[in-house]
């Protein structure tokens, strides 16, 4: 289950954390110890290409004295997947290009990543805002924030089923068309109520 972690309570969201546990008689049988079990072997994994158009940035602050000059992006696209998979993975970052609070970045960006499959284990991708400042000699965080990869995942492959499903209802009544089929249908229908 994912719980939210706050800095302070009653403050804002500033991550979340996904936790297991389980209630248990007295004798903590379990199938596998602790030590043994690893999470990308029990979690069925899919390979998914992810694409995204990353338009801008807008309303930035600084967090410190100077206003921003040039914010960029990093994806941290490791946070996504088991340490033992993200070794193949490397963090994706926009090129710090327009100054100023508002900047525009049209950047696409791909990638390809092992997801867990399970809605349980969907992953958010980390997201970091950084100002480029004296050519890249300082890079302060402006901010963070996270994509919800696998809930949009779902939500996309939830889609594409319900259209799939909306085409072949429409392919199967072409064809009783092509057929004749609603043509005497239509005709009998015709035929009672006269």
């Amino acid at each position: 289950m994912w719980h939210k972690l706050y800095f302070k309570k009653g403050g804002p969201p500033s991550g979340e954390v996904l936790l297991s546990f389980a209630v248990v008689a007295d004798d903590y049988n379990f199938k596998r110890s602790l030590e043994k079990l690893k999470m990308e072997n029990e979690v069925e994994m899919k390979e998914f290409g992810i694409s995204m158009n990353i338009l801008g940035l807008r309303g930035l602050q600084s967090p410190g004295i100077f206003p921003v000059k040039k914010a960029f992006l990093q994806f941290a696209l490791k946070s996504m997947v088991p340490p033992a998979l993200g070794t193949n993975l490397e963090n994706i970052r926009t090129e710090p290009r327009m100054a100023g609070t508002d900047p525009t970045l049209n950047t696409l960006i791909e990638f390809k990543a092992p997801l867990p499959v399970d809605v349980l284990f969907c992953p958010r991708l980390a997201c970091s805002v950084f100002d480029n400042i004296a050519m890249g000699f300082s890079q302060p965080l402006i901010g963070t924030f996270t994509i919800p990869i696998g809930d949009l995942m779902h939500e996309l492959a939830k889609e594409r089923k319900e259209e799939s499903e909306a085409l072949q209802n429409v392919l199967e009544q072409v064809k009783k068309f092509v057929n004749g089929e609603m043509m005497a249908a239509s005709f009998r229908n015709l035929l009672k109520t006269k």
